[in-house]
């Protein structure tokens, strides 16, 4: 038996050359089918079509968009939003990150082919996947088809990560470039002079299709274009290696098949390998941030040096070091990682404000005293800044200045400890005991087991 290139139904062949059913031959040249021909040829085994809706549950195109919608409603009910999800959520369910992915978590690259941003992002997806998968599958058959797009989605991923370096991407894109990258090969290359005249306006959609997607791309700022490229050179060489005629189903059509896929599965491991090198100075960050949260700082160190020492122009590799340096108290080599990071990143907030706290630490306080004024303009609603500017214009003997930055830090965090307490000592040694009691009193509540403050409470107590 032979599988119609076109409705994918079992027939007879007359000859090897034959590859669409009788009724799909008759459809193409506008004949009546032969399954409504009075007393058609005895010789011509007739089939009787699959329902609609019983093609419609056994399609892939089908499973696979109740899959992507299944994952997008669970998401969407966790997250309380049908528009957008956060990122937050975007990797708890498996999103494809860089120094994540590489790092070992390997199955992010299909799980995140399930996932989208969004429901525009699912919508236009899944419209492009429903168009595109019948198509596919009638020419692929269904278990290639499913195998195709899993492997277009692998190889968008693992793209993406090769050229985003520590990006964050999800969506079913890349698949969807790779069916149609190669239903192109597909049709140009069909053994069926006639199909291949019949599908010639197809071929033009789906070129289109993939030339002014990509144009879109590049042209619109998160577009993951490498995930679509990626994705599109997958699938070119599988719809070249895939047979799609009457060898489909024949023994050398299907060494055919597991040659192509094991071309590609060994490509797509070097890919692999190589996404793992550009991404591992992320990967050691990432390692440093769970070492530092299992209080190993001292590995969080190593590693966030060995980013470093990998990509030493990263701000971000920088600015970790430094504030793990500052947190077991190596303020002077801190102090040069935050110094790093602002020459790289000249206005951002945090590396000046623990900057200021490594040069407080070293008695340094005039060169503090510019970097907490550069950090509170930075990060004017943050009352870190303010915080310790009000030390450092205190330990400077500018204690109307201080009194003022103290005050600033408690307006924007009013039930923050430290920010109570050193503003009510401001006020004490500034001779203001009395307004400095609503201070002491919510320090206290918030830390009622701390003696000391207890003992200057009471002390504060007017008599």
């Amino acid at each position: 038996m032979t599988i119609c290139a076109s409705c994918g139904r079992e027939f007879e062949a007359l000859s090897d050359e034959q590859s669409l059913c009788p009724h799909c031959s008759a459809e193409a040249l506008g004949a009546t089918p032969p399954d409504v021909i009075p007393n058609a040829a005895p010789n011509v085994i007739l089939n009787t079509a699959p329902s609609r809706l019983r093609q419609l549950f056994e399609s892939p195109t089908t499973i696979l968009i109740a899959l992507n919608t299944l994952v997008y409603l669970i998401m969407a009910f966790q997250s309380h939003s049908f528009l957008n999800f956060n990122l937050k959520l975007l990797l708890d369910w498996g999103a494809n990150s860089g120094p994540l992915t590489s790092g070992g978590q390997w199955w992010r690259l299909l799980t995140s082919t399930f996932e989208h941003g969004g429901l525009l992002h699912i919508a236009l997806n899944m419209w492009c996947l429903y168009n595109l998968g019948w198509l596919a599958e009638l020419l692929f058959g269904r278990s290639r088809f499913t195998l195709l797009y899993l492997l277009c989605g692998i190889g968008g991923s693992l793209a993406s990560i090769c050229w985003r370096v520590n990006s964050v991407s999800v969506g079913a894109s890349g698949a969807i470039f790779g069916i149609a990258g190669a239903l192109i090969p597909a049709m140009l290359l069909h053994s069926n002079q006639q199909l291949r005249v019949l599908l010639k306006g197809q071929l033009t959609s789906i070129a289109l299709f993939v030339f002014y997607n990509l144009a879109f791309g590049a042209a619109i700022r998160g577009t993951d274009n490498a995930a679509h490229v990626g994705g599109l050179i997958t699938g070119m060489l599988l719809g070249a290696g895939f047979p799609t005629g009457p060898e489909r189903n024949t023994a050398t059509g299907r060494r055919r098949a597991l040659l192509a896929t094991l071309v590609i599965a060994v490509a797509l491991v070097g890919v692999g390998a190589y996404a793992r090198h550009r991404n591992q100075p992320y990967i050691e960050i990432e390692m440093a941030a769970d070492a530092h949260a299992h209080g190993d700082n001292s590995a969080a160190i190593i590693h966030a040096q060995r980013a470093i020492a990998l990509n030493p122009n990263d701000p971000h590799s920088q600015f970790m070091l430094g504030t793990l340096l500052l947190g077991v108290q190596r303020n002077a080599d801190s102090a040069k990682a935050f110094a790093a990071t602002i020459r790289m990143r000249p206005n951002f907030g945090p590396a000046y404000v623990n900057l200021c706290m490594a040069q407080r630490e070293m008695k340094l306080l005039k060169e503090a005293l510019g970097n907490c004024e550069r950090g509170t303009q930075l990060l004017p609603n943050q009352p870190e800044p303010w915080f310790n500017l009000g030390r450092v214009r205190y330990e400077l003997h500018n204690l109307s200045g201080a009194r003022d930055a103290l005050a600033k830090s408690v307006s924007l965090n009013p039930e923050g400890f430290d920010e109570n307490l050193q503003y009510a000592l401001m006020l004490i040694a500034n001779g203001e005991t009395k307004e400095a009691l609503p201070y002491l009193h919510k320090a206290h509540d918030l830390h009622p087991q701390d003696e000391d403050l207890t003992r200057l409470l009471t002390q504060a107590q007017p008599r």
